[in-house]
């Protein structure tokens, strides 16, 4: 397959995959923030990420502009392999511009000092892993009306490393036909808590299977690999390790378990 055909391919790919929305109307009294293992406290923003092991605070600052309201959450887990549950959420039946309310949930314990207006979700205690998601909707409990939505992504921040099985499009040195390959690449990544375009990209290594010499049984290659979006799309260059003439090689691969599992499938 020659690489425009294989980039022509992979940008419609891109246009199909879903684009979730990730806001709501009347999101003025909610926080999101997320509570790291290590200590520390961020705010959630649209488009940031949280750590599998993080637990979530989501807060009400204020009222919903009226004299009193009640509110109901809704917290699903999807899980990277598509896979759904829910983690049980309160209901808050009154909220009132003084800052009394009413908390109906039976594990609350007074002595804890959580404060009434924050729920917590603690990540590690429903067994969530890097790529399952949080789908968090609240609404207005009195008038059913939808007020807030968002789509949290788990992930490993800082440095972390990725094995994945790209389908390879291969373009060996000097005057040669280009053919296919399959590879086994391992990837590493540096993620930040906020959104960056850096929290994409990866750096490794690739182990490729090739089919340079028809006379050879086994051919193995070996070589560094840049990734991007999420590893889903590997160019690289390596060389091959049981041929001695023209042994170089370029290749553009194609990450589809890792599609799959992006679209659902």
């Amino acid at each position: 397959m020659k690489p425009k055909a294989l980039i022509t391919i992979l940008l419609f790919i891109f246009v199909l995959l879903p684009h979730k929305a990730n806001g709501g109307s009347k999101t003025g009294f909610i926080t999101l923030k997320e509570r790291t293992w290590d200590g520390y406290i961020h705010t959630i923003y649209r488009g940031n990420s949280v750590d599998y092991r993080s637990t979530i605070l989501i807060g009400f600052v204020d009222s919903l502009m009226d004299a009193q309201a009640g509110v109901k959450i809704d917290i699903e887990v999807i899980r990277k392999r598509g896979k759904r549950f829910n983690i049980p959420a309160p209901v808050y039946y009154h909220m009132s511009d003084s800052g009394d309310i009413t908390y109906d949930r039976r594990d609350y314990d007074p002595k804890s000092g959580a404060p009434f207006k924050e729920i917590y979700i603690k990540l590690r205690k429903w067994a969530l892993e890097p790529g399952d998601e949080i789908h968090i909707k609240i609404y207005d409990h009195i008038n059913y009306s939808y007020l807030f939505e968002r789509y949290i992504p788990l992930k490993i921040h800082g440095f972390s490393g990725n094995f994945s099985f790209p389908i390879l499009s291969v373009q060996r040195a000097g005057n040669h036909p280009g053919g296919l390959g399959a590879g086994i690449s391992y990837t590493i990544r540096y993620i930040r808590w906020e959104r960056s375009l850096s929290n994409k990209l990866g750096l490794g290594a690739n182990f490729s299977f090739l089919d340079f010499d028809p006379g050879q049984k086994i051919e193995i290659g070996l070589g560094f690999v840049f990734s991007f979006p999420d590893d889903l799309i590997q160019i690289g260059v390596g060389k091959n390790l049981t041929v001695k003439k023209d042994s170089g090689y370029y290749f553009l691969g194609i990450n589809l378990q890792g599609i799959k599992e992006k679209i659902g499938l």
